[in-house]
């Protein structure tokens, strides 16, 4: 029979390995990475941009939203349909599934940033990884140990690798405001590399996704002071009296 331990420090952990993993979540399916506004570049760039300038328009009057009708948002994902009922958070939008079969068969820079596939392939990868460790952290309530080392280890490690990849997500993704897509479309034609310029901002989901990384940086170094806690002398005299569920500060 194995002994349930749980602790302060474990329910930290468990807590922001969770909290990093769907704050990264909710980034990637939020359309506010980077907002800008209705220019004479959407109407020169060729009728992809005239149409996709159009659709903006016509989604923010049919949301009722007069004062931002001009308002160009967009997300990691270029083509993501805004879910206007039962969304669970807001600015939710579902990515077309088309568009992300032809998104690295497709390589031209001018449909789509090679920057943004970067950062596609970095956080859909350590987004993987994060629900892994989440899965694995179940298992510590009562297995805490994997062959030769610990499951918090082991977890931590993965973390941290996972935290990499989000940090470069978050370095190619203003990479590719260079692009002369991200350029004319959302930032009237004044954006460079790594420099939006005064027509265009961050939108909030890149600092949703900012705090994701953050969580999981902490998660990754709170993994090994979790699994200390499991084995203070405390819990080891509680598992010596017999004890089968414990629960310590």
């Amino acid at each position: 029979m194995c002994t349930i331990i749980c602790t302060v420090r474990t329910v930290l952990w468990y807590v922001m390995s969770i909290a990093g993993t769907l704050l990264i979540l909710i980034a990637l399916f939020t359309n506010t990475w980077l907002e800008g506004q209705l220019s004479i570049n959407n109407l020169s760039s060729g009728a992809q941009g005239i149409m996709n300038t159009v659709t903006d328009i016509g989604n923010n009057l049919a949301s009722g939203d007069l004062a931002n009708a001009g308002l160009k948002q967009v997300g990691l994902f270029i083509d993501c349909k805004p879910i206007t009922t039962n969304a669970f958070f807001e600015n939710e939008c579902i990515p077309n599934v088309e568009t992300i079969k032809t998104l690295f068969t497709d390589l031209d820079d001018t449909k789509y940033p090679h920057a943004w596939r970067g950062a596609v392939i970095c956080f859909v990868f350590g987004l993987g990884l994060m629900v892994l460790t989440d899965l694995f952290a179940l298992l510590t309530v009562c297995c805490r140990r994997c062959i030769c080392c610990s499951v918090f280890t082991i977890c931590g490690s993965i973390q941290s690798f996972a935290s990499i990849l989000f940090t470069l997500g978050l370095i190619a993704y203003p990479a590719g405001w260079g692009n002369d897509l991200v350029k004319n479309q959302y930032c009237a034609g004044d954006s460079n590399a790594f420099v939006l310029g005064d027509k265009c901002t961050i939108g909030m989901a890149f600092w949703i996704a900012v705090a994701g990384t953050v969580c999981t940086v902490l998660a990754s170094s709170l993994a090994i002071w979790a699994y200390q806690s499991t084995r203070s002398s405390k819990c080891e005299q509680a598992k010596d009296e017999g004890e089968h569920c414990i629960c310590l500060v």
